[in-house]
Protein backbone atom coordinates (compact mmCIF):
# COMPACT_ATOMS: atom_id res chain seq x y z
CA UNK A 1 0.00 0.00 0.00
CA UNK A 2 1.63 3.14 -0.58
CA UNK A 3 2.74 5.49 1.97
CA UNK A 4 0.71 8.52 3.13
CA UNK A 5 2.26 11.80 1.58
CA UNK A 6 3.48 14.10 3.87
CA UNK A 7 2.56 17.64 4.02
CA UNK A 8 6.04 18.39 2.66
CA UNK A 9 5.26 16.10 -0.45
CA UNK A 10 7.40 17.05 -3.11
CA UNK A 11 10.63 17.87 -0.91
CA UNK A 12 12.69 14.29 -0.64
CA UNK A 13 13.13 13.03 2.63
CA UNK A 14 16.52 12.95 4.51
CA UNK A 15 17.37 16.17 2.10
CA UNK A 16 20.12 17.60 4.05
CA UNK A 17 20.42 21.15 5.34
CA UNK A 18 22.46 23.67 2.83
CA UNK A 19 25.36 24.69 4.20
CA UNK A 20 26.43 27.85 4.80
CA UNK A 21 28.46 28.08 1.84
CA UNK A 22 26.06 27.53 -0.64
CA UNK A 23 23.12 29.85 -1.26
CA UNK A 24 19.65 29.21 -1.01
CA UNK A 25 17.53 30.26 -3.33
CA UNK A 26 15.70 33.47 -2.59
CA UNK A 27 17.86 34.33 0.17
CA UNK A 28 21.56 36.13 0.10
CA UNK A 29 25.14 34.30 0.87
CA UNK A 30 27.30 35.97 2.51
CA UNK A 31 30.83 35.41 2.57
CA UNK A 32 33.48 34.86 5.14
CA UNK A 33 36.94 35.47 4.06
CA UNK A 34 40.19 35.75 6.48
CA UNK A 35 41.48 39.37 6.39
CA UNK A 36 44.81 39.80 8.12
CA UNK A 37 44.25 42.43 10.55
CA UNK A 38 46.61 43.10 13.17
CA UNK A 39 45.56 41.15 16.42
CA UNK A 40 44.81 38.16 14.36
CA UNK A 41 41.96 37.28 11.43
CA UNK A 42 38.65 39.41 11.18
CA UNK A 43 36.18 38.34 9.36
CA UNK A 44 34.97 40.22 5.96
CA UNK A 45 31.74 42.04 6.00
CA UNK A 46 30.49 44.15 3.35
CA UNK A 47 32.36 46.76 3.35
CA UNK A 48 35.86 46.83 2.68
CA UNK A 49 38.66 47.90 4.98
CA UNK A 50 40.10 50.79 4.23
CA UNK A 51 44.10 50.54 3.16
CA UNK A 52 46.48 52.46 5.76
CA UNK A 53 47.74 55.26 4.18
CA UNK A 54 50.96 54.59 1.76
CA UNK A 55 54.35 56.48 2.63
CA UNK A 56 55.61 59.00 -0.10
CA UNK A 57 57.65 56.81 -2.13
CA UNK A 58 61.20 58.85 -2.16
CA UNK A 59 62.44 61.18 -4.59
CA UNK A 60 64.32 59.79 -7.08
CA UNK A 61 67.99 61.17 -8.22
CA UNK A 62 68.14 63.87 -10.49
CA UNK A 63 69.63 62.67 -13.70
CA UNK A 64 71.42 64.23 -15.89
CA UNK A 65 69.58 64.55 -19.20
CA UNK A 66 71.30 62.37 -21.91
CA UNK A 67 71.42 62.50 -25.61
CA UNK A 68 70.64 65.09 -27.70
CA UNK A 69 69.87 67.91 -24.80
CA UNK A 70 72.60 66.53 -22.19
CA UNK A 71 75.59 67.43 -25.50
CA UNK A 72 74.04 70.98 -25.64
CA UNK A 73 74.08 72.09 -22.07
CA UNK A 74 78.09 70.28 -22.03
CA UNK A 75 78.55 72.28 -25.03
CA UNK A 76 76.73 75.79 -24.00
CA UNK A 77 79.33 75.01 -20.63
CA UNK A 78 82.25 74.89 -22.84
CA UNK A 79 81.27 78.29 -24.86
CA UNK A 80 80.35 80.06 -21.54
CA UNK A 81 84.22 79.30 -20.14
CA UNK A 82 85.76 80.33 -23.68
CA UNK A 83 83.65 83.74 -24.03
CA UNK A 84 84.86 84.01 -20.25
CA UNK A 85 88.44 83.84 -21.27
CA UNK A 86 88.02 86.53 -24.09
CA UNK A 87 86.17 88.79 -21.54
CA UNK A 88 89.31 88.67 -19.48
CA UNK A 89 91.96 88.95 -22.57
CA UNK A 90 90.09 92.39 -23.40
CA UNK A 91 89.94 93.40 -20.14
CA UNK A 92 93.63 92.73 -19.68
CA UNK A 93 94.58 94.04 -22.88
CA UNK A 94 92.16 97.78 -21.96
CA UNK A 95 94.14 97.64 -18.73
CA UNK A 96 97.52 97.58 -20.43
CA UNK A 97 96.43 100.26 -22.74
CA UNK A 98 95.40 102.42 -20.11
CA UNK A 99 98.67 101.94 -18.31
CA UNK A 100 100.92 102.48 -21.14
CA UNK A 101 99.23 105.91 -21.99
CA UNK A 102 99.81 107.35 -18.85
CA UNK A 103 102.64 105.37 -17.31
CA UNK A 104 104.68 105.18 -20.51
CA UNK A 105 107.36 106.63 -21.97
CA UNK A 106 106.44 110.06 -23.12
CA UNK A 107 106.94 111.76 -26.34
CA UNK A 108 110.41 113.25 -25.15
CA UNK A 109 111.87 110.08 -25.19
CA UNK A 110 110.79 108.77 -28.15
CA UNK A 111 112.66 112.15 -30.17
CA UNK A 112 115.55 111.04 -28.53
CA UNK A 113 115.05 107.50 -29.54
CA UNK A 114 115.86 109.52 -33.20
CA UNK A 115 119.31 109.00 -34.76
CA UNK A 116 121.78 111.15 -36.21
CA UNK A 117 122.09 109.89 -39.67
CA UNK A 118 122.39 111.26 -43.09
CA UNK A 119 119.17 112.59 -44.64
CA UNK A 120 117.53 112.17 -41.09
CA UNK A 121 116.31 115.45 -39.53
CA UNK A 122 116.82 117.85 -37.04
CA UNK A 123 115.90 120.72 -34.47
CA UNK A 124 116.60 123.28 -32.12
CA UNK A 125 117.39 121.91 -28.65
CA UNK A 126 115.22 123.83 -25.86
CA UNK A 127 116.96 122.38 -23.12
CA UNK A 128 119.13 125.50 -21.15
CA UNK A 129 121.91 123.31 -21.09
CA UNK A 130 122.55 122.42 -24.73
CA UNK A 131 122.07 126.48 -25.70
CA UNK A 132 124.52 127.82 -23.22
CA UNK A 133 127.52 128.05 -25.99
CA UNK A 134 125.50 128.16 -28.84
CA UNK A 135 122.27 127.05 -30.77
CA UNK A 136 122.02 123.35 -30.59
CA UNK A 137 120.37 120.81 -32.39
CA UNK A 138 119.18 117.31 -31.73
CA UNK A 139 117.75 114.56 -34.09
CA UNK A 140 114.23 114.20 -34.34
CA UNK A 141 111.75 112.48 -36.86
CA UNK A 142 111.40 114.35 -40.36
CA UNK A 143 107.23 114.38 -39.74
CA UNK A 144 107.87 116.35 -36.28
CA UNK A 145 106.48 119.57 -36.42
CA UNK A 146 109.49 120.91 -34.38
CA UNK A 147 112.46 119.73 -37.04
CA UNK A 148 113.72 122.56 -38.88
CA UNK A 149 116.49 121.20 -41.17
CA UNK A 150 117.92 117.64 -42.76
CA UNK A 151 121.13 116.19 -42.68
CA UNK A 152 123.46 116.47 -45.98
CA UNK A 153 126.83 115.15 -44.19
CA UNK A 154 128.49 114.28 -40.98
CA UNK A 155 132.22 114.77 -40.63
CA UNK A 156 134.67 113.99 -37.92
CA UNK A 157 136.22 117.67 -36.83
CA UNK A 158 137.36 119.26 -33.79
CA UNK A 159 135.70 122.86 -35.44
CA UNK A 160 132.70 123.20 -37.60
CA UNK A 161 135.30 125.32 -39.31
CA UNK A 162 137.44 122.81 -40.44
CA UNK A 163 134.38 120.98 -41.94
CA UNK A 164 133.86 120.55 -46.02
CA UNK A 165 130.35 120.79 -46.54
CA UNK A 166 128.46 120.15 -49.55
CA UNK A 167 126.96 123.02 -51.58
CA UNK A 168 123.32 123.63 -50.45
CA UNK A 169 124.68 123.78 -46.65
CA UNK A 170 122.64 126.26 -44.95
CA UNK A 171 123.48 125.31 -41.15
CA UNK A 172 126.83 123.87 -39.43
CA UNK A 173 127.06 122.53 -35.95
CA UNK A 174 128.40 120.29 -33.84
CA UNK A 175 126.91 117.23 -32.51
CA UNK A 176 126.91 117.96 -29.10
CA UNK A 177 126.17 121.80 -29.63
CA UNK A 178 129.77 121.53 -27.83
CA UNK A 179 133.07 123.74 -29.34
CA UNK A 180 136.01 121.82 -29.22
CA UNK A 181 136.49 118.19 -28.24
CA UNK A 182 136.22 115.06 -30.25
CA UNK A 183 132.95 115.28 -31.78
CA UNK A 184 131.44 115.30 -35.13
CA UNK A 185 130.10 118.10 -37.25
CA UNK A 186 126.97 118.24 -38.89
CA UNK A 187 126.50 119.87 -42.49
CA UNK A 188 122.48 120.26 -42.68
CA UNK A 189 120.14 122.43 -45.06
CA UNK A 190 116.95 124.09 -44.02
CA UNK A 191 113.52 122.36 -44.57
CA UNK A 192 112.17 125.66 -45.34
CA UNK A 193 112.53 127.47 -48.77
CA UNK A 194 115.20 130.25 -46.82
CA UNK A 195 118.85 128.90 -48.12
CA UNK A 196 121.45 131.76 -46.96
CA UNK A 197 123.84 128.14 -47.91
CA UNK A 198 123.08 128.70 -51.31
CA UNK A 199 125.95 130.86 -53.17
CA UNK A 200 125.72 134.68 -52.78
CA UNK A 201 122.70 134.52 -50.05
CA UNK A 202 125.27 135.81 -47.39
CA UNK A 203 124.94 132.05 -44.98
CA UNK A 204 125.99 128.66 -44.42
CA UNK A 205 130.17 127.78 -44.87
CA UNK A 206 131.79 130.17 -47.13
CA UNK A 207 132.01 128.72 -50.72
CA UNK A 208 133.27 129.80 -53.99
CA UNK A 209 130.51 131.94 -55.52
CA UNK A 210 130.14 133.33 -52.06
CA UNK A 211 130.81 137.13 -50.93
CA UNK A 212 133.06 138.66 -48.67
CA UNK A 213 133.30 141.87 -46.75
CA UNK A 214 136.85 143.77 -46.13
CA UNK A 215 137.93 141.62 -43.79
CA UNK A 216 136.42 138.34 -45.46
CA UNK A 217 133.28 137.95 -43.29
CA UNK A 218 130.82 136.53 -45.62
CA UNK A 219 127.70 138.58 -46.53
CA UNK A 220 124.72 138.51 -49.28
CA UNK A 221 126.41 139.51 -52.32
CA UNK A 222 123.45 142.05 -53.05
CA UNK A 223 125.24 144.25 -50.09
CA UNK A 224 127.06 147.12 -50.61
CA UNK A 225 130.64 146.87 -50.54
CA UNK A 226 130.67 142.79 -50.75
CA UNK A 227 133.07 141.19 -52.98
CA UNK A 228 132.84 137.83 -55.23
CA UNK A 229 134.88 135.06 -53.68
CA UNK A 230 136.75 132.81 -56.74
CA UNK A 231 138.68 130.85 -54.74
CA UNK A 232 139.77 129.77 -51.27
CA UNK A 233 143.29 128.13 -50.76
CA UNK A 234 145.94 127.33 -49.21
CA UNK A 235 149.85 128.75 -49.10
CA UNK A 236 151.74 127.89 -52.25
CA UNK A 237 148.46 127.62 -54.11
CA UNK A 238 147.37 130.09 -57.07
CA UNK A 239 144.26 131.62 -57.13
CA UNK A 240 141.91 130.58 -60.27
CA UNK A 241 141.40 132.93 -63.36
CA UNK A 242 139.28 135.94 -63.23
CA UNK A 243 140.66 136.62 -59.56
CA UNK A 244 141.18 140.73 -59.28
CA UNK A 245 142.48 140.36 -55.64
CA UNK A 246 143.10 138.28 -52.86
CA UNK A 247 142.59 138.44 -48.47
CA UNK A 248 145.64 136.97 -46.91
CA UNK A 249 144.37 135.52 -43.27
CA UNK A 250 147.09 133.43 -42.19
CA UNK A 251 147.05 130.51 -40.83
CA UNK A 252 143.92 128.84 -38.39
CA UNK A 253 143.75 125.58 -37.29
CA UNK A 254 139.20 126.28 -37.26
CA UNK A 255 139.86 126.76 -41.21
CA UNK A 256 140.40 124.87 -43.76
CA UNK A 257 142.06 127.79 -46.42
CA UNK A 258 144.77 130.91 -45.82
CA UNK A 259 143.73 132.77 -48.40
CA UNK A 260 140.48 134.02 -50.03
CA UNK A 261 140.53 134.56 -53.73
CA UNK A 262 138.20 137.67 -55.07
CA UNK A 263 136.70 138.85 -58.23
CA UNK A 264 135.23 142.01 -57.79
CA UNK A 265 132.17 143.42 -56.71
Amino acid sequence: MPSPVSPDAGVPEHQPEPRAHQAQPGRRSVQFEPVQRSGGFQPRTGQFPARPAAEPAPAAPEQRPSGKGGGERRGGTRRDKIWSVVAFLVAAGVIIAVGIHFFGPDSGDETVAASWAVDSCAGPNPSPEATAGGKAYLPLPCEDPEATVTILDIQDAVSVAQLHCPDGTDVVFQKDGQAGGETQGVCARNLSDDHPGDPGNGGGQLVTGDCVDSQGAELACASRGAQKVTGLIVSGMECPEGTKDKLELGFDASRSFETVCLGGR
